[in-house]
């Protein structure tokens, strides 16, 4: 076993043992920072300003992550952690972490690019653009009632160009109702034929396309609500036995 791999281990049970009890420690995700001085960015990305450095062998807690692990380290991987109290993120490379990177849960996005491969003007970016979007979230409309639309609203964000209300089924099947506004309509005929109760869910996206396959996700899904729907299938009508 290699020195460095070893002050690993050790650093993180160490820690384990201190500060959680036992029923929570298969919870945690450590990292040990592997370079010197760590950058700790306010946001998943370069663009974003650091707000500290953290020296060899720091040991952090790993909250989440944004972006994926393909076939190489090329920027757009980033870990989340706890911070002063918050939370900040570090650029997943300069950690080692007690679990694959692709095994640990998203808790954001990298910023979208244009064709020049530059951040879009329009956010803020003096802290994690998704930490500012928040907001409420209403619905207008009932199917039950026999509505054939329902008007949803929610949260916009700076920067961010086009909304995607993504609305899920009871089996899974999901219909997605586009708008560039902080206001989209839910149409009954759009949506599959059983019935059930449904869940609404919404995220913000840039794009620079008409063609939807361009569109850059900004931030997760927010669950918006639910909605109750019947059955709006062909009905045989029914025949008498002398029909």
């Amino acid at each position: 076993m290699s020195n460095r791999l070893f002050r690993f281990i050790l650093g993180v049970g160490l820690l384990v043992i201190a500060v959680l009890p036992a029923s929570a420690q298969s919870d945690q995700i450590f990292g040990l920072v592997d370079v010197d001085l760590a950058e700790v960015r306010s946001g998943p990305d370069f663009a974003y300003p650091t707000i500290d450095r953290l020296p060899r062998n720091s040991s952090v807690v790993i909250l989440g992550r944004a972006g994926d692990f393909v076939t190489r380290w090329d920027g757009r991987q980033w870990l989340q952690i706890t911070y002063g109290g918050g939370k900040a993120w570090v650029y997943a490379r300069l950690l080692r972490t007690s679990m694959a990177f692709n095994s640990i849960p998203p808790t954001g996005r990298i910023l979208p690019r244009d064709r020049n491969g530059r951040v879009p003007d329009g956010f803020d970016l003096s802290y994690d653009i998704c930490d500012q979007w928040g907001g409420s979230f209403s619905r207008v409309g009932d199917f039950m009632a026999g509505d054939r639309e329902l008007t949803v609203t929610y949260p916009t964000l700076i920067g961010a160009n086009v909304y995607s209300v993504i609305v899920i089924s009871p089996t899974g099947v999901r219909r997605a109702f586009d708008s560039t506004s902080g206001t989209s309509k839910i149409i009954l005929d759009h949506l599959p034929q059983e019935e059930g109760t449904y869940t609404w869910r919404v995220a913000p996206y840039w794009t620079y396309s008409n063609y939807r396959f361009e569109w850059q996700q900004v931030c997760l899904l927010q669950t918006g609500g639910v909605f109750d729907k019947p059955y709006t299938g062909f009905t045989r009508p029914h025949l008498s036995a002398g029909g």
